[in-house]
């Protein structure tokens, strides 16, 4: 490794990005999601690889550049320095890193550019107040403790949490969000139909009849449309009786 860093040191830190974000993403659909090990989108995992090999050349500049313009040598304007960089880290680098990732995974997966600008709208909050919990105390030590030499494959192996965080946050990895709307768009529709004022008792509690007998819910939606039609039924006979 050591050879390699020396002789090809952007190759090297590219090589390795590329594992860390293939990993993370493979985290990030089955350990952090409880599944199995073998249960993943491969296409996925191989998509985010690719843009950690995007990312590789990037960050190798970063923080070469972070060196140049901020020099942790000697106490005093080092400790400065030190804190300058983790604040650099956290706000412009990460804005803009963080951002190019989901608009990056956004374009890989079909969607346009405007949908990923979208997108970065409405996910970078949450996954700064994510970092900000995260990597400030990471870089403590990393510009504390590492060689300049090794700060990326210092950072790579914490990244191999950090792009299991993140690529769970780019995407919407949690399927029951569209099941739970289709279930309330159902008991709308219905509720819709037994209030419709255009049919007879009979006739709406035939309509709830109909759509359960045509639509698979879960024990939830089941469960609400049999009190509606209780209800309904509690209706009817007290009409019948006035």
């Amino acid at each position: 490794y050591e050879n390699s860093l020396s002789e090809k040191p952007v190759a090297t830190k590219t090589i390795i990005n590329v594992v860390i974000y293939l990993l993370g993403d493979w985290l990030s659909q089955t350990l952090f999601q409880k599944n199995n090990v073998l249960d993943f989108d491969a296409a996925r995992t191989i998509k985010n690889g690719i843009v950690g090999m995007c990312f590789g050349p990037a960050v190798h500049e970063y923080y070469e550049f972070s060196d140049w313009i901020l020099p942790v040598d000697g106490v005093t304007i080092g400790i400065t320095n030190r804190a300058f960089k983790i604040l650099m880290d956290q706000t412009i680098y990460l804005s803009i890193k963080c951002s190019i990732y989901i608009i990056a995974v956004g374009l890989l997966n079909g969607d346009s550019l405007k949908d990923g600008s979208e997108n970065v709208k409405n996910r970078i909050k949450p996954i700064m107040f994510a970092a900000w919990k995260f990597w400030p105390l990471v870089h403590c030590v990393t510009y504390g403790l590492i060689p300049a030499r090794h700060r990326i494959l210092w950072v790579n192996s914490v990244d191999l949490v950090w792009n299991a965080i993140l690529a769970s946050k780019a995407r919407d990895d949690d399927p029951s969000g569209d099941e739970n709307e289709s279930e309330e768009e159902f008991v709308n529709n219905l509720e819709t139909n037994v209030g419709d004022s255009g049919l007879s008792w009979q006739e709406r509690l035939n309509s709830v009849f109909d759509n359960t007998a045509e639509v698979e819910v879960s024990d939830n939606v089941t469960t609400a449309v049999t009190t509606d039609v209780a209800n309904k039924q509690n209706q009817v006979s007290t009409l019948e009786r006035e």
